[in-house]
């Protein structure tokens, strides 16, 4: 005899021991033998989707069972049932949905949702997502009662795992099903889901129709949830009546008992967002903490600031020597925190800095990148620069310096405090010294101690002025212990310079006009003058570098607005672009004269 043949010999024998008819044959109902013959059909015929359910009728729903009905089902259900003539459902189970209630088990949708409800109770959240959207794919005729328990077996899904957006979601016609115990748990789902995202009024609503309905299990935890709700809402004596009569009715319920003993006994009310920024879909702990999300924004935005720099400093013309430095600054930070996050010791640097050079050679543009910089690299909180000089800091008679400069370094905390023409802090040639720069920079050095996490400060000026500014100080040299030296900028940097200025300001120079204003700045570099305190500088250091090259640009527009309306007159809108962009050389020639006569003239 085959397996296949002996196989449906004993699957029949079980049917018959049901109590169950075949071909006008019956015999007394034998629920342990009939057990046992759909245990050998299976073991005979593993594909027989019908003996398995046999088994499930027989009261056999463990985890096998279900799992073979899932996979046999397409297989060849009913096969056997049509062989015997049996009529719909005359073999038919019942499969535990996680949640209050159990459902019939005789169709593939329902062997397919009974696994899925199995595969939820052994936290295999995947797999159970994998089967309920298989089966909304392959279900092509509907019916409400189906619907409505696919609907609750998702429910139950999102419920275990607390993703409560979700619940409402898979659940959204509930309000509808008219199965009153498939009802009442869609209401204490529900219910339970507002409440822990704050929307009280709905779940309280939802919570009382669970209370209300037939299902003992629901109503108890809707009954609990209320109360918990209730106490969000401020309702606390409200809260206190349901918990001491759940504890009256059950003091074993230890939730109870522990929000009836402890009013901070709260819901965790969530949202959304919350849900959906777990690492883990399935599991409410992995929400990342407070902390951890304001590190991911943190880091976020520092590789913002960190970039912004970054472009910042390459939109540099020249200053290569300072741009290497900077790249120094940042590679000695960024290893020093990596070298501590493997625990080896890193000696601690000064992050404050002195700024050398002439003006107008981008000390203030590379004060904002360093500023960028270390907030970029978690060194200051924020990327602000206060720039200052002397006026900011003195006051008007002693003790107010002191008040002034106090306040000027609390705007900079948690940034920059850029002191341009630092020396001029402390000045020379007065009697009895300065006793208002001295004030000024007493306070200035307390508060870069005290305050050293919190404050970076720059100082500029030229090489031997920052000198003579640390040495007037015991405490000063100390702390701006590295120099970036910024040089003047050659004759073509400031060419280029002149070019980029006039771009970002919609202008652009011709051929001509570029060169003349290049050999204006070889003229200025090649020459040399006193400037106000009797030291020899270049000619282009005292026109001011960068700052001169954009003066001319303003001045050359100038020029040139004014030739364009001398020749078209009030005809200007028939201008083309090129024309109201492009610096002529006459345009050039007339602003280098301007400019270089009040420079001359200062």
């Amino acid at each position: 005899m085959s397996g296949s043949t002996e196989a449906q010999r004993v699957f029949d024998a079980g049917v018959l021991s049901l109590g169950i008819p075949i071909d006008g044959l019956e015999t007394e109902r034998d629920l342990p033998y009939a057990a046992l013959a759909f245990r050998r059909a299976t073991e005979y015929d593993p594909d027989m989707c019908d003996a398995w359910l046999g088994r499930a009728v027989t009261g056999d729903t463990s985890s096998e069972v279900i799992y073979h009905l899932y996979r046999t089902s397409t297989l060849s259900l009913f096969r056997e049932q049509r062989r015997l003539g049996l009529p719909q459902r005359a073999l038919s189970g019942r499969f535990q949905t996680g949640l209050y209630l159990d459902y019939p088990l005789s169709t593939k949708t329902e062997m397919w949702l009974a696994y899925a409800a199995s595969m939820i109770g052994a936290k295999d959240f995947d797999e159970a997502e994998q089967v309920l959207d298989k089966l909304d794919q392959t279900t092509t005729v509907h019916d409400g009662d189906t619907d409505e328990i696919r609907a609750y077996i998702r429910g139950v899904l999102h419920f275990t795992t607390q993703r409560w957006p979700d619940v409402l979601s898979a659940l959204s016609k509930s309000a509808t099903f008219t199965d009153s115990y498939i009802s009442a748990g869609a209401d204490l789902m529900v219910g339970s889901a507002c409440a822990q995202m704050g929307l009280f009024g709905e779940g309280i609503r939802r919570l009382d129709r669970a209370i209300e309905g037939p299902v003992p299990g629901a109503r108890r935890a809707a009954e609990f949830c209320k109360g918990l709700t209730l106490r969000e809402m401020g309702e606390e004596q409200e809260a206190r009546v349901i918990f001491e009569r759940i504890y009256s009715e059950d003091p074993g319920f230890e939730a109870n008992a522990a929000a009836l003993a402890d009013p901070k006994y709260r819901l965790v009310i969530t949202s959304k967002e919350i849900v959906d920024s777990r690492t883990d879909r399935w599991d409410p702990a992995s929400v990342p903490s407070a902390e951890d999300l304001m590190a991911d924004d943190l880091s976020e935005r520092g590789n913002e600031y960190l970039r912004a720099a970054q472009e910042e400093l390459d939109r540099q013309i020249g200053l290569s020597e300072v741009k290497l430095q900077v790249a120094k600054l940042k590679s000695a930070a960024m290893l020093a925190k990596v070298r501590g996050d493997k625990g080896l010791s890193s000696a601690a640097r000064s992050l404050h800095l002195a700024f050398t050079g002439p003006p107008g050679t981008g000390k203030t543009t590379i004060a904002r990148v360093v500023a960028k910089t270390y907030c970029g690299l978690g060194l200051l909180r924020t990327p602000n620069i206060v720039e200052a000089k002397r006026h900011d800091f003195v006051g008007q008679h002693l003790g107010s310096t002191a008040i002034k400069t106090t306040a000027l370094i609390d705007s900079a905390m948690d940034g920059v405090l850029f002191i341009d023409e630092a020396y001029t802090l402390i000045q020379t040639g007065l009697s009895g010294g300065d006793a208002f720069g001295r004030e000024a920079v007493d306070t200035l050095l307390a508060r870069m101690e005290n305050d050293r996490d919190r404050l970076v400060v720059i100082i500029a000026g030229y090489d031997a002025e920052i000198d003579r500014f640390l040495a007037s100080n015991d405490g000063l040299a100390s702390r701006f212990t590295k120099r970036i030296r910024f040089g003047s900028y050659s004759p073509y940097e400031l060419g280029d310079i002149g070019k980029l200025v006039a771009r970002t300001r919609d202008s652009e120079l011709s051929d001509a006009a570029y060169d003349e204003l290049v050999n204006s700045c070889v003229a200025l570099c090649q020459s040399e003058a006193l400037d106000q305190s009797g030291q020899l500088r270049p000619g282009i250091d005292l026109a001011g570098n960068g700052r001169f090259v954009r003066n001319v640009i303003e001045a050359a527009e100038e020029e040139r607005e004014y030739r364009l309306s001398e020749i078209h007159g009030t005809n200007l809108s028939e201008l083309d672009e090129a024309q109201l962009m492009r610096i002529e050389l006459s345009d050039m020639q007339a602003a280098l004269k301007q400019v270089l006569g009040m420079t001359a003239s200062s």
